[in-house]
């Protein structure tokens, strides 16, 4: 089963998302053994990929050298937008899948309405901890960028299933990013633990990320 994948973008730039789209359909396979294990981390039986369209957009102003990504989530309709640079090349690796796995972590997240409270609940109890942390970004969802940034793409299930490296020790992390990396590193052995162990995901996790 391939990929919802769907290119926003006018003819100069249609053949070069081209190559973005066969990537992405080339790696769906590995792909979708990532979303099994979200699955059971996140305590759903049932997430239908085929449902949520993939959009690859391009991004003539940026100069970074990874593509970025976010969601949208209604409870009737749900996507995901991946903004690639205009010139960046294909890469060999797998690190956009990690990319777009994360995206899909946070819209798989709302479907496991009890662990989705306990986030809510964990935030309310430490918001004076979150809104001094995230810098104008709602607590919740920095709690929930960390909870997922600690599987994917800086977390063991990214290291699991998509060849990438380990985080390295951060101090002082100043932004989202590097309280991304640190969160990450620390959690290695639990996250590696709850993915082995096929372990959903529970209050003792989320509160070993607010202890960081």
């Amino acid at each position: 089963m391939s990929l919802p994948v769907t290119i926003h973008g006018h003819n100069k730039t249609h053949k070069y998302l081209l190559l973005w789209e066969q990537y992405f359909q080339n790696n769906q396979s590995l792909f979708q053994l990532v979303v099994i294990e979200m699955k059971k981390l996140i305590g759903i039986a049932n997430f239908t990929i085929s449902k949520i369209p993939i959009y690859l957009v391009p991004d003539a102003n940026s100069k970074d050298k990874e593509i970025s990504a976010s969601f949208s989530w209604t409870p009737k309709k749900s996507f995901i937008n991946i903004e690639i640079p205009l010139g960046l090349e294909v890469p060999n690796g797998f690190f956009p899948i990690s990319i777009l796995a994360h995206e899909f972590f946070h819209l798989m997240l709302r479907k496991n309405k009890s662990l989705f409270l306990e986030i809510e609940k964990i935030t309310q109890e430490n918001e004076k901890l979150f809104v001094r942390l995230s810098k104008g970004m709602p607590s919740r969802m920095f709690l929930e960028e960390l909870l997922v940034s600690s599987f994917i793409p800086e977390g063991y299930l990214s290291e699991k299933y998509l060849n990438t490296k380990s985080p390295v020790a951060i101090s002082n992390p100043k932004d989202l990013l590097s309280w991304r990396k640190l969160v990450a590193f620390k959690s290695r052995e639990m996250a590696k633990n709850y993915i082995d162990n096929i372990q959903q995901i529970d209050k003792k996790y989320l509160e070993h990320i607010v202890d960081i």
